[in-house]
């Protein structure tokens, strides 16, 4: 039987590429140099289409099978990924330029709500695969070296606990890492870090994960790395999208997408809902949010956007198991926006931007606050020579709010700091396969004074097959204005947050079926803030310090055409090992589609966690399987259908809150 469903697979496979007709691509650099050795994946826009990988030859030319029209996703070594529509009628050699990549480790991952349509770099699978509810859900199923503390089935919530690690870094709450929405930073102008629940999959295309720091390019905050959220951008026409969502607790999510592109202008709109009751009493979580971009095309060089969001949501804390409680509830509503002026030429390229986000927090303690953040980011690329790209940049900020407390009347005060920054970056290739990277920036705080912080890398290519990457980075994160101002100890006189980032990563391609690779890093961190002390005389010093080591390996294997295995691994050593931080995280799928349906099979294994800084409260460890099933129906809808904790183990992410059992949800998507 098993025989005979390989045998089906195969003969599947290979009458869809009969039917496709011949596409011929030459890949180059931005100066018309071949790239031999790219990876290209024809990316069907159909339910019952998957990935199909070639590889260029050493004119940088493929020659592979596509029915128009399609996408395709070009990857190589030193460049950045590259996603390109390819309309019908485009006849010839068609060619696609890449740009030199940035110094980070990064996974794009495209979302899709349709099945097989996705990259293949490193670990990462489509976030619809995975079965995702929010961007930080898709983070931890999707990169290993992450992972995501939650108390429920939806819902972060606020306070200590709830957040996100990279190898370990990140803080309770995350000030070490940082979000980036539309190309703006994103965080809670008091407090200093993101609110996860506020991250919905209602306009998101694309994420870019960069693990490790990345402050040359982003300054403040993005000392463990960065969060990118790309927000979706229409294509030729008017395009809607419907997915509705419902399944265990009345967990709910419902998304609506709208857009179209006419003639030089666009416009995108997205709404969103999300709910559930919770596993428990009084755990109730309820989400709206809504989006609107509007841009126009002044010419082919001249691009200007402008995007508008805004989301409220109201959540229930439970407490946990052994001392439930009632009515500890949060409601949060955030905004934002951004306006572009993009320019692109043969050889020159950049993005101007003015930013501005605000939000309003109710706590049921009687606590509230109002935080702003404004700014403007200028980054522009430039092609000096043949073998010199070098970028550059400015950025300033202005952030802060207010705070009082209305059962204690107690006023906090309001508070604002003010940040500005140059920056960077080049690119060179010595020879054809050796390339150098270096980076610096000058970030200026109101209160934290100036900081230097560079970057280097270098790579080489050992042709198709094997490539090897080096790099050192320094990142730093200032410290708050809670932390400065307001609570649990303010503490005028704290200094920055500094690392020292060593790591080398070994990339094989022995086939276009196999990729893998192995990352090893070595991470300095100094003058972690940390809180000293008993209540009410608790102290914050910058007296931690941690070294933290460790490696991560992932891999990819599409034995036929349809079907693929995923893999990562991250293994984490500390001196000083931080909260909720795994030794060990594993990531694994098989995706399988079958024709008419597609399966997927995630699961995510978590070695064991610490609950406190102390390490008394361990949190043992466990591993979740994830099952996904989609079909189509039709030419314009697709079903689906999804089960979460297949094998029902009972486990913790958060001390005291257990995770709910075997759950399940069933939706279904039309497009029109």
């Amino acid at each position: 039987m098993v025989k005979k469903l390989w045998l089906w697979v195969l003969l599947v496979g290979l009458g869809s590429t009969l039917r496709a007709a011949d596409l011929s691509l030459q890949i180059v650099d931005l100066q018309g140099g071949a790239i031999p050795g790219a990876a290209i994946e024809v990316r069907g826009l159909a339910v019952s289409k998957v990935v199909e990988t070639v590889t260029t030859d050493a004119t940088g030319r493929a020659v592979i099978p596509a029915t128009l029209p399609t996408e395709v996703r070009v990857t190589a070594t030193g460049f950045d990924p590259l996603v390109q529509r390819i309309e019908a009628g485009q006849n010839g050699e068609i060619s696609l330029r890449l740009r030199p990549a940035t110094l980070h480790t990064s996974v794009d991952v495209v979302v899709r709500d349709v099945s097989g349509t996705g990259p293949s770099v490193s670990s990462a699978l489509e976030i619809d695969k995975s079965g995702a509810r929010t961007v930080y859900d898709a983070v931890d199923r999707l990169v290993p070296g992450a992972y995501v503390t939650r108390r429920g089935v939806m819902g972060f919530g606020l306070g200590s606990g709830n957040g996100i690690l990279l190898r370990g870094i990140g803080g309770s709450p995350t000030t070490g890492l940082l979000v980036v929405v539309d190309g703006r930073p994103d965080f809670m102008g008091l407090m200093g870090h993101p609110i996860p629940d506020f991250y919905t999959l209602s306009d998101v295309e694309m994420l870019s994960i960069t693990v490790g720091p990345a402050s040359v390019l982003y300054g403040n905050g993005a000392m463990g790395g960065v969060i990118e959220i790309k927000p979706t951008r229409p294509r030729e026409g008017r395009h809607t999208e419907l997915t509705t969502v419902l399944g265990s607790y009345y967990t709910g999510q419902h998304r609506l997408k709208h857009g179209a592109r006419i003639g030089r202008g666009f416009y995108n709109f997205t709404a969103g809902i999300e709910h559930t009751n919770g596993e428990r009493e009084n755990s109730s979580f309820r989400n709206q949010d809504g989006t609107l971009a509007l841009g126009y095309d002044f010419a082919k060089v001249w691009k200007a956007s402008a995007q508008g969001r805004y989301g409220h949501f109201n959540g229930e804390d439970p407490g946990t198991v052994g001392a439930p409680v009632a009515g500890q509830w949060s409601g949060v509503g955030r905004g934002g926006l951004s306006v572009s002026l993009n320019n692109s030429t043969g050889r020159t390229w950049g993005d101007w931007q003015f930013f501005s986000s605000h939000g309003h927090h109710l706590i049921y303690d009687g606590f509230r606050s109002v935080d702003s953040t404004t700014g403007f980011r200028l980054h522009q690329n430039f092609v000096v020579a043949s073998r010199l790209t070098i970028d550059g940049g400015a950025e300033m900020a202005h952030y802060g709010g207010r705070a009082n407390n209305l059962k204690t009347t107690y006023n906090y005060g309001e508070f604002h700091l003010s940040e500005g920054a140059g920056f960077s970056r080049a690119n060179y290739s010595v020879t054809k396969n050796f390339l150098l990277n270096a980076g610096l920036r000058y970030d200026y705080n109101s209160k934290s004074g100036g900081i230097t912080v560079p970057e280097f890398g270098a790579t080489y290519r050992g042709g198709r097959i094997y490539s090897f990457s080096t790099s050192v980075a320094r990142g730093f994160r200032n410290p708050t204005i809670r932390e400065l101002y307001l609570f649990p100890a303010p503490t005028p006189t704290l200094k920055p947050e500094r690392l020292w980032n060593y790591q080398g990563t070994f990339q094989v391609r022995p086939t276009s079926k196999l990729t893998a690779s192995i990352t090893g890093y070595y991470a300095d961190l100094e003058n972690l803030i940390v809180t000293t002390g008993r209540y009410p005389k608790l102290k914050l010093e910058n007296i931690g310090h941690a070294l933290n080591r460790g490696w991560e390996a992932n891999a990819r294997w599409q034995p036929v055409r349809r079907v693929s295995f995923n893999s990562g691994y991250a293994y984490l050593r500390s001196t000083n090992l931080a909260p909720y931080a795994p030794r060990h995280k594993a990531n694994y799928s098989l995706e399988v589609d079958a024709g008419r349906v597609f399966f997927s099979l995630g699961g995510v294994t978590v070695g064991h966690t610490w609950g406190n800084t102390a390490h008394t409260q361990a949190i043992s460890g466990y591993t979740v399987m994830t099952l996904k099933c989609t079909a189509p129906w039709g030419k314009h809808a697709s079903v689906f259908v999804l089960l979460d904790n297949l094998f029902d183990r009972r486990y913790q992410v958060l001390y005291g809150y257990t995770m709910p059992g075997t759950n399940a949800a069933g939706g279904l998507t039309l497009r029109f």
